[in-house]
């Protein structure tokens, strides 16, 4: 009972960056790819979520839960999810507490870990999983059904589960139905499987060819169904302007690689030290299975960049997130292992708790960081940050509904311009929730006919320093910030004064 109580409490430590994020984010302003999934698919008939797809937006299988919550909780247009947007973001938050529960499952049950819930603190201090457990889009749902298929798999081939194959097949074209993209890891684990059983086949005397023959069937199945679902829009799916676009130069594909590692290791670098006395242990005690399974692992790591590296395509990051708990098993499980391998129960659990809260002092530390980076970037540099890492719409300065909110109160009649907008699907949709009417300039110079037309009027920017200059320079306009308070979305209240 006593230890039952030691584990929970330091699942419960693990868990913090998780609780500290939805306590922040769970009703958090709705950004430019949530708010054009909502807008044109989720909150769209059934036929338009299934069979429209004119950009990769439409993550199809995501979009089809995310319509079946609007439903369920009758909020069928933007402005209704906008205000309760949190309703959204606990589903997301369940997908994410899955995905590390699963990521617990493999390394519990096939690398024997008895501290394998460490894995929740390492998972949830991973900036990137973090940074996109909440999100409403289809990339945190991948991850899950990407450790389900592993876990599934290697249980069929190892335990043969009965009903395991069924399991197989549905996280595989969940998978793929969610992203087309996600095509990549089911490709590399069908691959990996392969790879394992020719070595298997040589040095495993209970080696059973029919579970892996069955498990490479079943995965090949669910590839086969889920483009059969895809067919009522497969043109689009591979003849899109993202899909279909060449890579920008022949090593792109490593350029994404070096930097979605390091995200993925989010600058906890001590837990690195521990891969060397890991792979002696293995060598050393003979752990022939744990070895295939750590050496599956690498493969599916690496092999769908290397198959990325083939297709020249011009893949983002955040393609590569549903990697996120295959990097932290690669990562978690030398530090698991030296942990179980103490015999001193003392030991052990100061070693428990250290790792825990080094990886949550690391987080909080790289989350203040990123915090100012952003911000920094914005403001100085005129920057947006969107990779896995940083993201523009997690600062805490983006606040688009209490600007467009505020700006109602105060504008009375005053017409509103946007210039230097850099999310304008948010911004359009907060300012037509508060029924303000709104033009677009494109140029300093549409400003400045503006200024005749209008006499007064307020001006949005996400670039607000920039914006003040340019206005400046006019010579003829009066401008200033309404509030010193900088956010991702600036009131000017800019008025003519004449030659």
């Amino acid at each position: 009972m006593k230890t039952k109580i030691v584990n929970y409490s330091i699942v419960l430590l693990g868990l913090i960056p998780l609780m500290i994020w939805t306590y922040r984010y769970v009703n958090w302003d709705l950004w430019y790819d949530e708010v054009y999934s909502l807008e044109h698919f989720s909150l769209q008939d059934f036929a338009t979520t299934l069979f429209y797809y004119p950009s990769p937006n439409n993550h199809i299988f995501f979009n089809i839960t995310s319509q079946l919550i609007s439903r369920i909780f009758n909020l069928r247009d933007a402005f209704l999810v906008s205000e309760n947007v949190y309703i959204f973001r606990l589903f997301q938050l369940v997908i994410s507490l899955l995905t590390a529960y699963f990521t617990v499952r493999v390394a519990k049950l096939f690398f024997n870990n008895k501290s394998s819930f460490l894995i929740y603190a390492v998972f949830f201090t991973t900036i990137p999983v973090i940074n996109f457990s909440l999100q409403l889009r289809g990339y945190n749902m991948s991850s899950l059904f990407l450790i389900m298929m592993i876990f599934y798999t290697w249980r069929y081939i190892e335990l043969r589960r009965k009903y395991d194959w069924i399991r197989i097949l549905l996280s595989t074209i969940l998978l793929i139905y969610t992203i087309p993209s996600n095509l990549y890891f089911v490709v590399s684990l069908w691959l990996a499987v392969v790879l394992i059983f020719a070595i298997s086949r040589k040095m495993d005397k209970n080696f059973s060819f029919r579970s892996y023959r069955n498990a490479l069937l079943y995965i090949s199945i669910g590839v086969l169904v889920s483009i059969f679902l895809y067919l009522p829009v497969l043109e689009n799916v591979i003849f899109n302007k993202y899909s279909h676009s060449e890579a920008p130069g022949y090593f792109y594909t490593w350029g994404v690689f070096k930097g979605v590692a390091p995200a993925f290791l989010s600058k906890r670098y001590l837990l690195l030290l521990f891969i060397v006395p890991f792979i002696l242990w293995f060598r050393k005690a003979g752990r022939i299975k744990e070895t295939y399974y750590f050496v599956f692992l690498l493969i599916m790591f690496a092999l769908p960049f290397a198959i990325s590296f083939m297709h020249q395509k011009m893949p983002f990051q955040r393609v590569f997130i549903p990697l996120a708990p295959v990097f932290c098993l690669l990562l978690a499980v030398p530090v698991i292992q030296f942990i179980d391998n103490s015999t001193n129960w003392y030991r052990i659990r100061i070693l428990q708790v250290l790792v825990t809260c080094y990886c949550l002092f690391i987080f909080m530390d790289q989350i203040n960081k990123n915090e100012l980076i952003i911000s920094k970037n914005l403001v100085e540099n005129n920057k947006l940050s969107q990779d896995i890492y940083r993201n523009f719409y997690l600062a805490d300065y983006y606040k688009q509904d209490r600007v467009m909110k505020e700006l109602s109160v105060i504008r009375k009649g005053v017409p509103v311009v946007k210039y230097n907008q850099l999310d304008k699907p948010s911004t359009d949709l907060y300012l037509r929730k508060y029924n303000i009417p709104f033009d677009e300039v494109l140029s300093i110079e549409d400003i400045a006919r503006k200024a005749k037309e209008f006499n007064h009027f307020y001006l949005l920017t996400s670039m607000r320093d920039r914006t003040l200059k340019e206005l400046q320079s006019t010579g003829n306009i009066q401008a200033n910030v309404v509030k010193n308070e900088f956010y991702f979305t600036n009131v000017i209240d800019v008025k003519y004064i004449g030659n």
